[in-house]
């Protein structure tokens, strides 16, 4: 999902908390690195802090070779201990967005 669709989430949070059951996230960020759409900002700014006052892990992944390592560690996380993880892919990872018309 894209980080401005974490927000829509929260909720659900609860229920995977209090029911361990396994949620694992990937998460492409918006709100960073040179973001051109100033609405994106708000939501991309607290995504880290959001998931952890979930109790999710947090895996942020800012370099290709960090990728598979994180994406490892998360699935261990969500499935091996049934609880939620998330990988977010950083926005210089996926590289700046091009608005065409």
């Amino acid at each position: 999902m894209q980080s401005s669709g974490l927000g829509n989430c929260i909720n659900m949070f609860s229920l995977a908390r209090t029911c361990r059951f396994p949620l694992l996230m990937i998460i492409t960020m918006r709100g960073e690195w040179e973001e051109f759409n100033p609405w994106q900002v708000p939501m991309g700014s607290i995504v880290d802090p959001v998931l952890e006052l979930c109790e999710a892990e947090v895996y942020r992944v800012r370099v290709p070779g960090e990728v598979a390592g994180a994406a490892e560690r998360a699935v261990q996380h969500a499935f091996g201990d049934e609880r939620i993880a998330a990988v977010i892919l950083s926005q210089e990872l996926i590289g700046k967005k091009v608005w065409t018309k």
